[in-house]
């Protein structure tokens, strides 16, 4: 059963058993429909939080998640949990099944070098689930960028909320319709982009695309 008390459905449509968001369920129905094994593969997820990361890691034996701390030593554990920045992972080449990314893409400085950074550590056949606030009918549009000089903000700065830090995370990113194009152009993996809207499912409210990227098999 699912309720709603507010018209922004993507941040109000619970669940009332385990209080997830659609996007959380999106994930979840969108791995269930391409990877239907995902449980017995291994799993890489960065940044971590709610119903839908709890899933994972209460159904899935190799499941590695990671938050980034700028002040910690990347690929070391800090608050029992390990340390990675997406645009220098520390993991070897062809490390996970699948990597997964909820509302993340849109925080991350260089995106670029990111994307490469989940492709190299895929593994053949393996794929990148994720979401972002997707924009359609607009070209992506950058909020922010690092300069020799430091942050630039190139707009007023908003922030989303974040499970490691009060002050939450600076959007960096609006996607738009290239996100697909800028993702092959800096990883070489092709997207195809879920949009589910069932309410028996709770699939229901704004920006509830999922993105899947794959990596070819050998």
């Amino acid at each position: 059963m699912f309720v709603w008390r507010e018209r922004y459905l993507r941040a109000h449509y619970r669940c009332v058993r385990c209080w997830s968001l659609p996007r959380w369920r999106a994930v979840i129905h969108a791995l269930n429909l391409r990877y239907p094994g995902w449980r017995d593969l291994s799993i890489f997820e960065s940044s971590p939080g709610g119903a839908g990361s709890e899933k994972l890691k209460g159904e899935c034996a190799r499941y590695v998640p990671s938050h980034f701390w700028p002040t910690v030593d990347r690929g070391t554990v800090f608050q029992g949990i390990r340390c990675e920045d997406l645009t220098q992972l520390t993991f070897p080449d062809e490390s996970f099944d699948l990597v997964v990314t909820q509302d993340v893409f849109e925080h991350v400085l260089e995106p670029g070098r990111a994307f490469s950074e989940v492709a190299r550590i895929l593994r053949p056949s393996g794929g990148h689930v994720f979401t972002v606030p997707f924009f359609r009918g607009r070209k992506t549009f950058v909020r922010a960028e690092m300069t020799p000089a430091g942050l630039h903000h190139l707009v007023p700065p908003i922030y989303h909320g974040s499970p490691i830090s009060q002050e939450g995370t600076l959007v960096v990113t609006e996607w738009g319709d290239d996100l697909v194009d800028f993702v092959r152009d800096h990883s070489h993996l092709e997207t195809d982009v879920l949009a589910i809207h069932d309410r028996r499912l709770g699939l229901d409210g704004q920006f509830l695309d999922v993105f899947v990227s794959r990596r070819p098999a050998r």
